[in-house]
């Protein structure tokens, strides 16, 4: 049942003809502590945010200019990235609402009536947010709630500002003299691009939406505090905004799961058996007791899944669900969504289902090649091939030099599905401030690529099959033949008559593939045109094996 205090059914009598919600106005201020203007508009517009908290909010954002400002050093990254979106290029600098207003504060301090002809226009939405420390006090954790009140389209992003409140120093730190600053961006979360919200969105429609921030450089922790707000990235108009609320935020509805994500599910497998791992969280006013999950691969049997337990609102589980059994096909659908909540049916069903698509396997011969770049972390990656037996038949690492190209030669004796695990102990990859490393598990010849990656948290895996029955009974690979080679904008492939059907793909030096078909017969022409110069692999795979010719693009 949806939610109804007295305030929303308010609220409600208040716009149900137009089923919006009241607004609060979203101002971005530009301010740097070495700029002598700011200092003389900043307490002008602090004094406005006092009297009017619930028409107005705010986040200050500190430039890198004209001069020396700490607060903007703290975090250079997310002030930077709103300068560049408004296209900002003095201070003191305001935007109203995104779009309603972009300019020196001086056009609208004087004069609220902007600011009230803009609170008047309902919005679109309504937000809730919370948020709270870590016992530790290191890590700071925002949730918040955007709930749609009338249909929106086009692209919408939701930003998480943590902001403290107030900044005093002893001491001016920079030029302007001014001492107390407030409401200073610390951090947007997740990150200076927000979040991109699924749209269309009707009427009733919700999200919930978490991150954290582990604290860097904050003042004082009592002063920390989030302003959220929705916007259209393309047209720049905020629909709304909100301040931290010191109540729970309520749920939309009470009997409500949200299927979050398949956390183990691969693009290519050589099995046809699955069991997927998939991360819940309970949306609901009431505690989750019980939950029916149903899932079924490529509109085979349906299975069911029964978990009793005791959940609170929010509270997140990862759960494993029993093997299914499924005939591979050339394209293959998983499907996972939740059926029963508390022995009713789910209230909310569009957060329901999770599809995951997913193929054959790549088939390869006995030897495979692993090519590793270090990051900075080198010691921190370890990597591992798994046969279907559960046993490690080849593995590597950890690495001793940071920033080196490791090339590891493997030898697959055995026909066999094969799991090849790649680890990084840092969480981090092999990237991103760590580093610019990477991985590629491939063939000799380099196609089809199994695996490659940069960025992969703590772990990243694949699946592959090693093939090598028939393959004495295969054309002789000279019976295959390109050409012209080099080419030019077009070239011929003359396939050995043995083969009656095939797959075919050409790839180039990175392991892109720049051409692909099935199910061909007989010789095939490519065009050319717009690839570039350089070494090209292309691969025929068919019922008999794998065939496998380098060829080269020179115009």
């Amino acid at each position: 049942m949806k939610k109804l205090a007295l305030l929303s059914l308010l609220i409600t009598i208040g716009f149900t003809s137009i089923g919006q919600s009241p607004r609060l106005v979203m101002l971005e201020h530009f301010t740097q502590a070495s700029c002598g203007p700011c200092a003389s508009v900043n307490p002008t517009i602090h004094n406005i945010l006092v009297n009017n908290p619930q028409t107005l909010t705010c986040i200050n954002y500190h430039t890198s200019w004209p001069g020396y400002d700490p607060m903007y050093l703290h975090n250079t990254v997310d002030p930077t990235s709103r300068v560049t979106y408004y296209g900002v290029n003095s201070v003191p600098h305001s935007v109203i609402d995104g779009n309603v207003y972009s300019g020196h504060p001086n056009g609208w301090t004087g004069n609220m009536t902007m600011i009230n002809n803009r609170a008047a226009v309902p919005s679109p939405f309504t937000l809730s947010v919370n948020q709270h420390l870590s016992t530790g006090n290191d890590t700071l954790f925002v949730t918040m709630l955007v709930e749609a009140t009338m249909p929106v389209t086009g692209p919408i992003t939701a930003y998480m500002g943590v902001i403290e409140k107030l900044i005093h120093f002893t001491s001016a730190p920079g030029s302007n003299g001014e001492k107390d600053f407030y409401n200073v961006l610390k951090k947007m979360l997740p990150t200076k691009s927000g979040i991109a919200l699924p749209t269309p969105m009707q009427t009733g429609d919700y999200v919930i939406l978490e991150s954290y921030w582990v604290l860097a450089n904050v003042y004082q922790l009592d002063q920390l505090s989030v302003v959220s707000f929705i916007q259209n990235p393309t047209t720049k108009e905020v629909h709304q905004a909100a301040n931290l609320q010191l109540t729970p935020i309520e749920a939309v509805y009470d009997n409500d799961v949200e299927s979050v994500s398949l956390t183990n599910m691969l693009q290519r497998y050589c099995t046809n058996t699955l069991a997927p791992n998939i991360r819940i969280r309970n949306n609901g006013n009431n505690n989750l007791t019980n939950l029916s999950i149903k899932y079924q691969v490529n509109n085979e049997e349906i299975h069911t899944f029964q978990w009793n337990g005791n959940m609170a609102f929010l509270g997140k589980a990862e759960l494993e669900l029993p093997d299914i059994t499924f005939t591979m096909q050339d394209t293959n659908t998983l499907k996972v969504y939740v059926d029963q909540v508390n022995q009713v049916n789910d209230e909310y069903t569009k957060n329901d289902t999770l599809v995951h698509t997913f193929y054959p396997s790549y088939k390869v011969g006995q030897n495979v090649q692993l090519k590793v770049r270090t990051d900075n972390g080198p010691g921190e990656v370890t990597w591992a091939i798994i046969n279907s037996a559960g046993e490690t038949v080849a593995s590597g690492g950890p690495y001793t030099e940071s920033g080196t190209m490791y090339t590891e030669d493997i030898l697959l004796e055995e026909d066999d599905c094969y799991d090849f695990f790649i680890y990084d102990s840092g969480g981090n990859g092999l990237c991103c401030g760590n580093g610019a490393g990477f991985f590629r598990l491939a063939p000799p010849s380099g196609s089809p690529v199994l695996a490659q990656g940069t960025s992969f948290g703590y772990e990243l895996s694949a699946q592959f099959e090693v093939y090598t029955v028939g393959v004495n009974n295969i054309a002789n690979p000279a019976d295959l033949k390109v050409y012209p080679n080099p080419a030019g904008n077009k070239f011929m492939i003359e396939v050995p008559a043995s083969i009656a059907a095939y797959s075919l793909s050409v790839a180039n030096q990175m392991g892109q593939r720049v051409y692909e078909a099935e199910g061909l017969t007989g010789n095939v022409e490519i065009n050319s045109q717009k690839w570039t110069n350089g070494l090209y692999i292309i691969t025929i795979e068919s019922e008999q094996g794998v065939l496998v010719r380098k060829m080269n693009i020179l115009k």
